[in-house]
């Protein structure tokens, strides 16, 4: 029996197949925390093991025993089995029921397969191919066919998940939607056409974790398939059996590594990086090996091949000559008249060494003959479909009598033993040349068993070599820092990790010891401070009570900047919607609660404003309502500062679009697209410091068309017959002031009667659940809100409460309701604010002004600001009380105030030189010198001749740094008034002679 262990090009390959399903399944045994699905993949992987072993036995042993490695390769039936049952399980199974009907069918079904093969096969001829190398039975169609059932329910399962998990939502979905409350003769029949394609593209442009998991496991198995179809090929006679193994070699590897990568980036497991880069170094060593010794394996074949034609040759000249004298290899040499035909012929023994007869010459044509017609009926049954058996044999028998066989040229022959011939042609007269076979497989064996051994070294090697030394240079060096961190965690600070190498993990060393170092320190600074606490505690308690004073007069000068910039939000956001047709109302709680001057406020970026449009023509208009809901970035003062840039920008907007009952002659999508552009080139120029999420509807009156730009705001809700459901999927726009990847589009939605639309800031998500081991619990479910919408029926203050019911909330939090033509609905609402101070409703503007101004000739200015700022938030427009309020903010150094007041003064009446020469210098004060020369350049439009303002226009071209242009309002200055003390001074400072 040793005799017979010959191997064969082949060997090489399988084994390599082998020991890669052995290591990787080794890998995934020690795997800590293993899930379900782990275990169907090992039992898949030992599966494919003992198949591949299979292959090797009957590629490595000459022998008619070796026919029984079938029942070994047909064991992938339960391997495909485990592959079915890890489809079901991974990543989870949401088809239980059905995979308790469909494994163990399937399990049953290849049971019966694998058990019919043995008892056909038991006492069934064994076959020996020459292209093959193996001996095997004639046998095994049924078990094809259940290997290739389960391949094709382990897709249906894969496609069937991904369609399931995929979050693709593409232009087919869209247009699937637009048809969902569609008659049934026409959504069926567009849903059925739509549905093909849709699949294709939620499967290709997969989205969601799980999704793109099994999405590629569905490429694995697509690679099986192929591997099948190779096999198919290799049947029906259109590729040789060297490439067929070639072929199957390779996609085998590639299948199996990508299950494994497959699996280690999606499992939800703990995978260690040694594990990754242990299964990868093993795949691609095994990979390049096997292909070396197939190349190599194939040389010596090809060598060995020119040698026997060379000795043919010999053969031939010998002949020639009359000569008896052959080369040592040559075992026989056999005539026949030159002609077709493959078997059949009546052959003249000219040599014999291997006691080769008429005899066995017969009976060895018979058998391979016998082989060979098997073989081209199973072709010609594809090829002559419909044809008897018996009209097949014989076509095949013709095929074979017309068959001219190629002159030197590798070929085989049955004698009693295995022959390799070559043959030549010499006066009419076909010579067969024969070698020994088993001389060819002993050639082989030599140089495949090194090979064999060669894998198997460095496979063990890569196995126990990698990890000592990744384990001394990178998980010794982790797990001391990894040491490190923990007792740090337990308090000790005297740690010191020891750093062999300064590689990547060194400099991490590094930085932890300088980190510790730094905390040790800090703590031993403490500790001195509670030493000498007693000592220290007067002089900080001085210090304390001095800084408290600071912080204290900062924090009413921070209040009064929070109280005037709330005042001046009030007027802003505005409910100011009259139609009769959509109603609105909208609720603002901002997170910034302040206190003022015994005046409570609140202060952020959450902004509402509503209106009405007429667009179209004169003659043919439709009236439209518009809604808007914002949320600016930042906290407190930041976010403000977003909220009112939006809050003018939009009232400026509907001001100029619809005062006078104004008719635009725009469609909806013209006047949203251009509201876009305009406010995101305005908070575009803040470069980033200042944008906003915001959305912006137009809602047709009559027809419920609502038209709308979403600019990266949380989802639009839509509430239809008691069920809350969002308007959009995925994000379509970036913020305002940010630079979008996404195409700006205008959507549209159809509204019915009695439908509401909820826009609302992330406040309404970002919701403080628990706390849990310290640490705070914060929701991420979004579909908690459409709950809370439809638990309160759209009622936006019981929304409001349904939604501090579940949470906290620790953002701003703003809620605006339209309802299209809603029966028996009230009409909108004013917003629902805070108001800290109703005072400034009760008493006339006139009385207020003549206060403030008392109170400032008393020296009370500070009460007289307070009272002229009630004034302000009454009616912020009152042109006598801004100015007042400015110029007195700017004589008592509150330039923050002063630039604010006198800005807005200004946009109404540019023409006062005096208030732009006071804001100028307000901005100066403040560091704002570009604005400050904006204002100084508009004094100087309107009072060329004022040398104040000349001299102050130096100085700040100075400042900024233009000094051709200081130099130039020096002299304008000078020829004015050449005396002036300031101007000697600029001159000094410009280097002026």
């Amino acid at each position: 029996m040793v005799d017979s262990i010959l191997f064969s090009h082949h060997s090489i390959g399988v084994f390599s197949l082998f020991l890669l399903t052995l290591v990787l399944s080794g890998f995934l045994i020690f795997k800590k925390d293993k899930t379900l699905p782990s275990y169907y993949l090992i039992l898949m992987y030992l599966a494919y093991g003992v198949m591949f072993i299979g292959y090797f036995f009957s590629y490595s042993i000459f022998d008619p025993i070796a026919a029984y490695h079938r029942y070994l390769t047909v064991f992938i039936l339960f391997g495909i089995v485990c592959f079915i049952a890890f489809c079901y399980h991974f990543p989870r199974n949401i088809y239980p029921k059905e995979s308790k009907i469909v494994l163990p069918l399937s399990l049953l079904m290849s049971l019966v397969a694998w058990v019919h093969f043995m008892y056909k096969t038991y006492n069934m001829e064994k076959i020996f191919s020459f292209t093959a190398h193996q001996y095997s039975f004639d046998f095994g169609k049924e078990a094809s066919g259940v290997i290739l059932l389960c391949f094709i329910i382990s897709t249906v399962i894969l496609i069937r998940k991904i369609l399931y998990f995929s979050q693709y939502k593409g232009f087919l979905t869209v247009v699937s939607g637009k048809f969902k409350d569609s008659p049934a003769l026409v959504r069926i029949p567009v849903q059925f056409l739509i549905g093909i394609p849709l699949a294709f593209q939620k499967i290709i442009f997969a989205k969601g974790k799980e999704a793109i998991a099994l999405r590629a496991f569905l490429f694995t198995v697509i690679l099986n398939i192929v591997n099948a179809y190779n096999n198919v090929l290799n049947k029906s006679g259109v590729i040789s059996y060297d490439t067929f193994a070639m072929t199957y070699f390779t996609l085998s590897v590639t299948t199996i590594f990508f299950i494994q990568s497959a699996y280690l980036n999606h499992s939800p497991e703990p995978t260690s990086f040694m594990v990754k880069i242990l299964s990868s170094a093993v795949v691609t060593v095994i990979l390049a090996l096997g292909a070396i010794s197939y190349v190599t394996l194939y040389a010596i074949d090809r060598a060995n091949e020119k040698e026997s034609i060379v000795e043919m040759n010999s053969v031939k000249t010998a002949i020639r000559n009359g000569e008896t004298d052959f080369p040592a290899n040559v075992q026989y040499i056999i005539a026949r008249p030159s002609g077709p035909g493959v078997f059949d012929h009546k052959y003249n023994i000219i040599f014999s060494r291997d006691n080769v007869t008429q005899t066995n010459l017969v009976e060895g044509q018979a058998r391979y003959k016998k082989q060979q017609l098997r073989d081209l009926e199973e072709q010609n049954k594809r090829k002559y479909k419909g044809r008897t058996d018996y009209e097949l044999e014989t076509i095949s028998l013709k095929e074979l009598e017309t068959t001219e066989l190629p002159l030197q040229t590798k070929l085989f022959r049955m004698a009693d033993n295995f022959y390799v011939h070559y043959d030549f042609e010499l006066d009419r007269t076909r010579y067969e040349v024969g070698f020994s076979y088993r001389e060819f497989r002993t050639v082989i064996h030599n140089v495949a068993r090194w090979l064999v051994l060669i894998q198997l070294g460095t496979t063990v090697f890569i196995l126990i070599v990698f990890p000592i030394l990744l384990r001394v240079s990178l998980i010794h060096p982790l797990n001391r820092l990894l040491s490190g961190v923990e007792k740090v965690n337990h308090g000790d600070l005297n740690v010191n990790v020891p750093i062999k190498t300064m590689d990547e993990v060194g400099f991490l060393s590094l930085s932890f010891n300088s980190m510790v170092d730094s905390i040790r320190s800090a703590r031993e600074q403490l500790q001195d401070y509670a030493n000498h606490l007693e000592e220290k505690v007067e002089e900080r308690t001085r210090e304390v009570q001095e800084k408290m004073m600071e912080v204290q007069q900062l924090k009413i000068q921070q209040d009064g900047d929070y109280f005037l910039t709330s005042l001046l939000a009030k007027p802003l956001f505005y409910n100011a919607n009259k139609s009769s047709k959509v109603n609105t109302n909208f609720l603002i709680k901002q997170k910034k609660y302040f206190e003022f001057r015994n005046k409570k406020g609140e202060l952020g970026g959450d902004i509402c404003i509503t209106g009405n449009l007429r667009l179209g023509t004169p003659t043919q208009y439709q009236q439209f309502t518009m809604a808007m809901n914002g949320d600016a970035m930042g906290k407190s003062m930041q976010g403000a500062g977003g909220s009112l840039v939006m809050g003018v920008m939009m009232n400026s907007i509907m001001a100029r679009s619809a005062a006078n009952k104004r008719i635009l002659n725009k469609t909806p999508q013209e006047w949203l697209t251009d509201v876009y552009f305009e406010v995101h080139s305005v908070f575009k120029s803040f470069d980033g410091s200042m944008v906003i999420s915001a959305t912006v509807a137009l809602i047709n009156d009559e027809t419920g068309e609502m038209h709308y730009w979403n600019a990266e705001h949380p989802f639009s809700v839509l509430y239809r017959d008691g069920k809350a459901s969002f308007l959009e999927n995925d994000l379509e726009l970036r913020k305002l002031g940010l630079d979008s990847e996404y195409e700006f589009k205008v959507k549209t939605f159809q509204l019915h009667p009695n439908d509401v639309i909820i826009l609302a800031s992330d406040g309404r998500d970002d919701l403080l659940l628990n706390h849990s081991n310290g640490k705070r619990i914060i929701n991420e479910d979004e579909t908690l809100f459409l709950e809370a919408v439809e638990r309160s029926g759209s009622d936006i203050e019981l929304i409001e409460k349904s939604i501090r019911s579940t949470g906290e909330v620790i953002d701003d939090l703003s809620i605006l309701r339209i309802g299209f033509q809603e029966v028996g609905s009230p009409k909108s609402m004013p917003p629902k604010m805070e108001d800290s101070d109703d005072s400034a409703e009760k008493v006339t503007l006139q009385t207020l002004y003549k206060e403030g101004k008392e109170l400032y000739k008393s020296g009370e200015v500070q009460k007289a600001i307070s009272v002229l700022l009630e004034a302000y938030s009454a009616d912020p427009s009152n042109q006598r009380i801004n100015k007042l309020l400015g110029l007195i903010s700017f004589k008592e150094k509150d330039y923050p105030l002063a630039v604010k007041i006198l800005s807005k003064y200004l946009v109404d009446d540019p023409d006062t030189a005096e208030l732009w020469y006071y804001l100028s210098l307000a901005e100066k004060r403040l560091g704002n010198l570009t604005q400050s020369l904006e204002a100084a350049m508009m004094v100087n439009k309107l009072q060329p001749m004022n040398v104040q303002n000349l001299v102050h226009l130096s100085d700040l071209n100075r400042l900024l740094g233009k000094k051709a242009d200081a130099i130039e309002f020096t002299k304008t200055a000078e020829d004015i008034d050449p005396e002036n003390k300031n101007i000697q001074k600029l001159k000094k400072l410009l280097e002026i002679e």
